[in-house]
């Protein structure tokens, strides 16, 4: 199995948190199609933010997270979004060539900084698998535990979470610790998104909203206001809990983290129980 459930389906609170890229384990199927080892692949991982996820369900919240890791296939990519290169020839597969693709990093990476993934094509049996026994259960997961949300509480919240570079992690000519992403208000309600950002900065942390990320795929997907249904990504700035060069965990960090969103959870989720959410038009 390829997804890693934590709480019930339906849990006391509407809230179910998302943990896409922090996956270890790499099967020997992939790593058969490619030269580089585990290590390598350190610079696309967002390290272990499933941790973060473990007192927020102790607090009511239901979490899905990853196993195979981002190199593997990217769960936060619409499945379009492949590299033609990949393709075996005489392939009829449709592609999107986004931005995101011609950096390497569409739903199949094919690149880690200078450092090419794979030689060359992969076969069909190859991508099938990736989608079969990665992307397909992790989606399905998340669309059925959603939709239990919604049915037992009226409406429910996706807190979709990563973690950014610390080079990266800049809004408005600022450092930033958390940098919430609401699709610029498509993808959650503005009252849900205002309050998260409202309670991580109580919690001392520097918050910023669609920059420098707005969202991906998850939050795009998922995210649908109108029927009750918010998604809101949280990138959280890797230095407040990992060393980026060594990929050492800073345990005081984590701990931190872990009991800010247990908190997040908490507000969130008492807002979305008693009343309806007004959300942006």
């Amino acid at each position: 199995m390829s997804v890693r459930c934590l709480g019930p389906e339906v849990t006391a609170r509407p809230v179910l948190l998302s943990s896409p890229h922090s996956g270890r384990v790499y099967p020997d199927w992939f790593l058969a199609t490619t030269p580089l080892r585990p290590q390598d692949f350190r610079p696309l991982d967002d390290g272990p933010t499933d941790l973060f996820v473990e007192a927020a369900v102790a607090a009511g919240a239901g979490a899905v997270c990853a196993l195979h890791p981002r190199a593997v296939v990217d769960l936060n990519r619409a499945p379009a979004e492949i590299d033609p290169a990949l393709l075996p020839k005489g392939s009829r597969r449709g592609f999107d060539l986004t931005p995101r693709v011609r950096a390497g990093l569409g739903v199949i990476p094919t690149r880690v900084g200078h450092a090419r993934i794979y030689p060359g094509s992969l076969a069909e049996a190859a991508l099938r698998r990736r989608f079969a026994d990665a992307y397909a259960p992790y989606h399905a997961v998340l669309g059925r535990r959603l939709t239990a949300l919604r049915a037992a509480h009226g409406q429910a919240l996706l807190l979709d979470v990563h973690s950014m570079p610390d080079q990266l992690a800049v809004a408005e000519g600022r450092r930033v610790d958390v940098a919430l992403g609401d699709r610029f208000g498509r993808s959650c309600g503005a009252e849900l998104t205002q309050a998260a950002r409202r309670r991580l900065a109580d919690e001392g942390l520097a918050v910023a909203l669609n920059h420098p990320y707005a969202g991906g795929h998850i939050t795009e997907r998922y995210g649908r206001p109108h029927l009750r249904l918010h998604a809101l990504q949280i990138e959280i700035r890797r230095g407040l809990f990992l060393d980026e060069a060594t990929g050492s965990i800073d345990p005081a960090g984590v701990a931190r983290l872990d009991a800010a969103l247990a908190r997040l959870v908490g507000w969130l989720g008492a807002l979305l129980l008693p009343s309806e959410i007004v959300t942006a038009a």
